[in-house]
């Protein structure tokens, strides 16, 4: 069986929005995909995202890590 971890390759949009979100206080990936929201508001987005980037890209892929991983993985480890 190989390991979740090793499945779960995010994207560079996807890797900074986590960092986004760490450095907004989230602590696990659940709480990073729950402020997705609050990023697509937000005047972050080239910022976070560049401009390959799009919210609905970094949707599917924390879907991806959601299923894998869980809600409760430990950002600290994907960032």
């Amino acid at each position: 069986m190989s390991d979740p971890w090793d499945e779960f390759d995010p994207s560079t949009s996807a890797r900074n929005t986590l960092g986004w979100a760490f450095a907004l206080g989230a602590s696990t990936l659940g709480e990073a995909y729950d402020m997705l929201e609050q990023l697509a508001i937000s005047n972050d987005i080239p910022e976070v995202l560049g401009h390959d980037g799009t919210i609905e890209e970094v949707r599917a892929e924390l879907d991806v890590g959601l299923e894998l991983l869980g809600p409760d993985a430990d950002l600290s480890t994907l960032i």
